[in-house]
């Protein structure tokens, strides 16, 4: 048995070495940093704290609670469909791993995954160069090293459903070059139709540099235009049989993509240099990333002296035919074009421009430059004099330009330079000694290549991500068990169908990481029509985000939101819980003291509002065409809820009040406040303006106000406590800032951080609480009773008292969803750009509602059909190789 191992191991240490290296080297990293569980820190940074946790925390409890969620999740936002999140975020074979960590310790689940991502693409790339005899022994795991820990893939980090990319790249490569060889087998079309699975958006990438490689691999090859055609033909038809196979996941994706990022599809392409190219070859140097680099950076192209070296030298190769040289040169001049020229750069996007990390296809420019120069390295690792020289004379040239640009390039250090300067120059010196034939000479140059190249590649990961501030273990975990422990006792309290708020929350996926339909989501693929509502409704919204923070008592009841949770002061705290922070609030909301407390938690409150509908209710018909204001929320839940009740355009629930007084210190004085813009007298000093007012009744106040007051322009304060609401914002929003404060002073304080401050539709209003709740109370009577049977079929009965009534609901429209009123289906139409609605008779009656994703079961044929095909192809090609 020793003896097996051992052969074994001699065998295959080389890639074993590619997977364990980087691996190694990461965790030592991690360890360090003291990243969980070996201590107080988490990865959790930027995107991977804020969205991607929660989406693994979603993906845990959708295969081991509830598979409904992979078609549709009032989870998201206030409902929607969930296939085309899955395809984007969770269909990595990786994120199996998550069931094994349940709660707070999903952190460790992170690390874990992120390490063998690291680990397994040093391997796949390993097995590249083995099957392909570019490179064996102990330089195999070197470039391996190199590939596994490129400058992309210490950038991108944080985005871990982006990283399979690096995983399946080698491996479609290689079955690729197999496929041309052999003019036969099916791995080629696995391997391309896993990453489409993977994540369609990095696998759409791939198939693009495909085309390039396949290219260079026939000008390589090429033996007569005959034969070009035959492997062109091969090479497209397998690719199209990967996307078949794909279709499944595709399909459906697809469809979801044009309600979404498929909306925000540039039109207008500019042809121009997005910045000026030699700025580029800065990222060739260690430590080339900082936090500034995520949002608007330059490509990550960071391989490594040696790489840097070898990738150069390949083109001065006489070995490679001149014909593969110059197919290799445009090509690499292609890519390099395609880093800042903005009608390439759309089109590796997918003809959008990234919100944040900037030229995410970048990977396979570094993938390119890696490949070239392992093959450039193949016969030898010695360098003439000469070349050296030149070399050395190029690098001392990016370094002086690099130099040059240090105010302008912020991730440009002294620190920086010099490490780049000594590790090319260890390189370079090791390059120029010739051992010889003497193989003990040959193996010391080949350690101490592998010393220095490892030791430039983990010095290139320690100050790039030195650079970047992560969430500490108690800042994830105590305001998740906090939501954890709410969502537990809601589920007790209500099993039933309803949508809860928050005044406090931890991200705005807060939904779906703990299954509670809290109206907030962020996303890439959010579909445009829900951000477009919230932002008339007067909440926060954003291409890719709502944030349902500024409920009022109309929106709150219309909505359904029947629970809200809100987070305890450090007053009110035990003793038990006294050394725990406070959870963050979210926003103010005085007219939760309206609600009925229904729950007292550790860190929480749980509260149940009397007036909130179901998700669906009996409306008057006048919804069907009601007139909706643009940019004016008070106008907007007074028509909604007037046209629903029937008694559009009549009633009037909100009216504008008057400040008792303004104070304005060191800033201009103005009587119309709404649309001022207020300028600083002394630029030099502080300025703020102190808004007063007595409510003069019980009721609610609402403060509506613009993009003017966001968190980057005013910081606000009631009293002498911050007034609490989501701080980014497009449209006007609407805020409820008193309630139950008759006779009482409430202050207002804007303090300015910028010269000027813009009042845009800066109105207080006070709500008519008993005319509203009087038509609330009407809705909840007409409401649809619910008995949910999961997140796709809902089905419950509905009393319709009138003939001109239609079935309204607040389910966002989509063609997936059919509705069946006792038993026979009935055609759908949209009310207020956003929701499902459908004509009914007066009467009691059954409603159900299904939800199927659009090309689903077309993609499924599509599948299905490949499957039959690559099978039926596999037979063929054994029953051949047997004759």
């Amino acid at each position: 048995m020793k003896i097996k191992i051992t052969a074994y191991v001699k065998k295959h240490y080389p890639l074993m070495l590619s997977f364990c290296i980087p691996v190694i080297l990461m965790l030592g990293y991690f360890i360090y940093r003291k990243m969980a569980p070996f201590g107080q820190n988490t990865l959790l940074t930027v995107d991977l704290g804020q969205q991607y946790i929660d989406f693994f925390a979603f993906f845990r409890n959708s295969i081991l609670h509830d598979p409904s969620n992979f078609f549709y999740s009032f989870n998201k936002a206030i409902g929607g469909e969930m296939f085309g999140e899955f395809a984007y975020y969770l269909l990595s074979p990786f994120n199996l791993l998550f069931l094994f960590f349940p709660g707070k310790s999903i952190t460790a689940g992170v690390m874990l995954v992120t390490l063998l991502k690291y680990g397994c693409s040093g391997y796949t790339f390993g097995r590249l160069l083995k099957k392909q005899q570019i490179q064996s022994n102990i330089l195999l795991p070197l470039f391996s090293t190199v590939y596994a820990l490129m400058g992309w893939a210490i950038a991108n980090q944080l985005n871990l459903l982006w990283v399979d990319a690096l995983v399946f790249l080698p491996l479609i490569i290689n079955s690729l070059l197999q496929l041309l060889k052999n003019q036969h087998g099916t791995s080629y079309s696995l391997w391309l139709a896993l990453m489409f699975i993977s994540n369609y958006y990095m696998g759409y990438m791939i198939a693009l540099f495909l085309i390039l490689f396949f290219i260079w691999t026939e000008t390589d090859n090429f033996v007569s235009i005959r034969h070009t055609i035959k492997d062109s033909f091969l090479f497209i038809s397998r690719s199209l049989l990967s996307a078949g196979l794909a279709c499944l996941v595709l399909l459906p994706t697809l469809f979801s993509l044009q309600s979404s990022k498929g909306e925000y599809t540039t039109n207008v392409i500019h042809a121009k240099i997005e910045y000026p190219p030699l700025q580029m070859l800065s990222k060739l140097l260690v430590g080339s990333f900082n936090f500034k680099q995520m949002s608007t950076g330059l490509p990550n192209i960071f391989v490594g002296s040696l790489v840097l070296f070898g990738f150069l030298l390949y083109f001065l190769n006489r070995t490679f035919k001149w014909q593969t040289r110059l197919c290799s040169f445009l090509i690499t001049a292609f890519l390099f074009l395609s880093m800042c020229f903005e009608p390439l750069d759309l089109l590796w996007h997918g003809m959008q421009f990234p919100v944040w990390y900037p030229y995410r296809f970048s990977f396979l420019v570094s993938f390119w430059m890696i490949y070239l120069a392992a093959l450039n390295y193949q016969s030898s690792l010695d360098i003439s004099a000469a070349k050296v020289l030149v070399l050395a004379l190029l690098y001392a040239g990016v370094i002086f330009l690099s130099w040059r640009n240090m105010k302008k390039l912020s991730f440009i250090s002294k620190e920086t330079l010099i490490c780049s300067t000594l590790f090319a120059t260890a390189t370079l010196t090791l390059l120029l000694i010739r051992p010889g034939n003497v193989r003990s000479n040959r193996i010391n140059k080949i350690l101490l290549l592998f010393l220095v190249v490892g030791g430039e590649t983990f010095a290139n990961a320690i100050l790039s991500l030195n650079n970047i501030s992560y969430l500490s273990q108690k800042e994830y975990a105590d305001p998740s068990e906090a939501l954890a422990n709410d969502s537990k006792t809601l589920s007790k309290i209500d099993p039933g169908f309803y949508r809860t708020g928050q005044t406090y929350s931890r991200t705005k996926n807060d939904g779906i990481a703990h299954d509670l339909n809290t109206g907030s989501y962020f996303s890439s693929a959010l579909e445009k029509s829900i951000p477009d509502f919230y932002g008339q409704l007067g909440d926060p919204d954003g291409d890719n985000y709502v944030t349902y923070s500024n409920g009022s008592l109309i929106s709150d009841s219309l909505l359904g939101m029947k629970y809200f949770t809100a987070p305890k002061d450090s007053s009110e705290l035990d003793q038990k819980n006294a050394q725990k922070k406070a959870l963050t609030p979210l926003t103010v909301k005085p007219e939760i003291q309206r609600y009925q407390l229904v729950k007292n938690q550790q860190l929480t409150k749980i509260y149940k509002n009397p007036l909130a509908a179901s998700v669906g209710y009996s409306a008057n018909e006048a919804l069907k065409n009601v007139k909706l204001p643009i940019n004016d929320p008070v106008n907007y839940q007074t028509n909604w809820l007037n046209a629903a009740t029937g008694t559009w355009p009549t009633t009037k629930y909100f009216t504008a009040q008057n400040f008792n007084e303004v104070v304005f210190q060191n800033a201009d004085k103005t009587v119309n406040l709404t649309g001022s813009l207020l300028k600083k007298k002394n630029k030099k000093d502080p300025a703020q303006v102190i808004f007063k007012f007595t409510p003069k009744t019980n009721d609610p106040y609402y403060l509506t106000f613009g993009p003017g007051m966001e968190e980057t322009n005013v910081e606000t304060y009631t009293g002498s406590h911050s007034l609490y609401h989501y701080g980014t914002f497009r449209h006007t929003v609407i805020l409820n800032i008193a309630d139950h404060s008759k006779n009482n002073e409430v202050t207002i304080t804007t303090r300015f951080k910028k010269d000027s401050l813009f009042l845009e539709n800066f109105v207080l209003y006070r709500l008519d609480s008993q005319q509203a709740n009087k038509k609330l109370q009407q809705i909840k009577k007409q409401s649809w009773h619910v008995k949910e049977i999961n997140n796709r079929h809902l089905s419950g009965k509905i009393n319709i008292k009138n003939n001109n009534q239609i079935f309204a609901t607040t389910i966002p429209y989509s063609s997936g969803w059919t509705v069946k009123i006792d038993g026979k289906k009935v055609p759908t139409f949209k009310l207020q750009n956003t929701f499902i609605g459908a004509n009914i008779s007066k009467g009691q009656h059954t409603v159900t509602m299904k939800f199927t994703p659009p090309y689903f079961y077309q993609g499924l044929l599509i599948s299905l059909l490949s499957i039959l095909i690559l099978t039926v192809i596999e037979w063929r090609s054994k029953k051949q190789q047997n004759m």
